[in-house]
């Protein structure tokens, strides 16, 4: 029976951040600590928490998901010795997804697309390709490399795709994923009801807070539309890695084996 309950790194100056490891898979094995951190942006770091990073959890890269602007406007603190990638999953601005300033306004936010179909545009065309980009070099990273540290700016949607593709590849069942996809809500629940409050008292529209509200959370149906548009083009997700990233079985075996235990 797998014990492992879900938890959020020790940083004062960091929420919704969390290692992977400890999650079992399908067969019984059990990814390791230390080799993949999900989190939110780096921006705000004490002291403290860059020796916890570097070490209690072993960073030493960092995968930046978001696009230049976001990242333009609020840098990340740079911490020596770590790698540090810039890997956009979108280059461009993601109304209700990217957190560039002026872009999120109550006038565009109005315009703002289901998110069930955001995460579908986050697994397709360009996206898609920066996406296997992404998977690929957080896989395949030199040994001394790990652990790796990938976020977006709150650490939801993106750094949520990405999560679940790296549970999903080492054989963690969808509940599992699902569950680690959802336990973000702890974190941003709060903000998201403030949301609502905030907006309906300026607009006075309950349907269009509840929209704004919506899209500051995770909800399982987001995560499954981008999943499905993932199978619908390759077939399955086993096939996603295999067509898309190269990564064949005798390298998919050795990986295994590196990330669990």
């Amino acid at each position: 029976m797998n014990n492992h309950v879900l938890s959020n790194l020790k940083l004062k100056y960091a929420d919704n951040c969390r290692d992977l490891g400890g999650i079992k898979n399908c067969d019984g094995r059990v990814i390791k600590k230390n080799f993949f951190i999900r989190g939110t942006t780096l921006s705000k770091l004490s002291k403290e928490d860059i020796d916890f990073l570097k070490n209690k959890c072993r960073l030493a890269t960092i995968i930046d998901l978001r696009c230049k602007k976001e990242i333009d406007e609020n840098p990340n603190v740079i911490i020596d010795g770590v790698k540090y990638y810039e890997l956009p999953l979108s280059t461009e601005s993601v109304l209700g997804i990217s957190h560039e300033k002026k872009v999120h306004t109550l006038k565009t936010l109005k315009m703002m697309p289901p998110m069930e179909d955001l995460y579908q545009k986050l697994v397709s065309d360009e996206c898609l390709e920066n996406l296997s980009k992404i998977m690929k070099t957080i896989l395949t990273l030199s040994d001394d490399r790990y652990s790796v540290f990938f976020h977006c700016s709150v650490g939801k949607d993106r750094t949520g795709i990405v999560a679940a593709l790296i549970l999903a590849f080492l054989g963690v069942d969808r509940k599992k994923i699902m569950d680690d996809y959802l336990y973000t809500n702890k974190n941003v629940r709060i903000k998201a009801f403030f949301a609502y409050i905030g907006i309906f008292i300026l607009r006075w529209n309950p349907r269009f807070s509840s929209k704004i509200q919506r899209s500051m959370l995770a909800e399982k149906e987001f995560l499954d539309n981008a999943f499905k548009k993932i199978e619908e083009e390759f077939g399955s997700i086993d096939n996603f890695f295999e067509k898309k990233i190269n990564i064949t079985p005798q390298m998919k075996k050795k990986l295994y084996d590196k990330f669990l235990e």
